[in-house]
């Protein structure tokens, strides 16, 4: 098994493991940008030693079309979930890291409490009030879950 399908599964099995990556890449991340460098860096502190660019290749390899996808067995993370905009969910370097990711970063402004987000003007950070997640940052933690119920 390989270095990345090791980080995988750890990942998949232990959520306590895969809240320590997130938190790490959050820290690594700057402008919402997941970098396979920063992915690298962030499993390394977990104790997986994976190069920069088996990341790399890893999302280009997830450049695929759905049905070559539902072929893979395990996907990415194991999750064969896919947001409604088709951007893939649980992706370790991919474009939503959890459904909060998901919440916050797409493109229609949805708000999970319903509609779309609405900017409560109290705070100097865009927050939304019906939600109040934090729409300029990336959402590592999961708080919202597919359908919008809080977790």
């Amino acid at each position: 098994m390989t270095e990345i399908n090791r980080l995988k599964s750890a990942i998949n099995n232990d959520k306590e493991l895969r809240q320590r990556y997130l938190k790490n890449l959050d820290g690594l991340m700057t402008d919402g940008e997941i970098t396979p460098e920063m992915a690298s860096v962030a499993a390394k502190k977990i104790g997986f030693n994976i190069p920069a660019e088996e990341f790399r290749k890893e999302t280009e390899d997830s450049e695929l079309s759905l049905n070559d996808l539902e072929g893979i067995a395990g996907g990415i993370m194991s999750s064969n979930e896919y947001a409604p905009d088709g951007k893939p969910v649980g992706c370790l370097c991919g474009y939503y890291l959890t459904w909060t990711d998901y919440w916050i970063w797409n493109n229609e402004g949805l708000c999970p409490k319903g509609g779309v987000h609405e900017l409560d003007s109290r705070y100097k950070r865009k927050t939304c009030k019906k939600c109040s997640l934090f729409l300029d940052e990336r959402g590592v933690l999961e708080c919202y879950d597919k359908s919008g119920n809080e977790i």
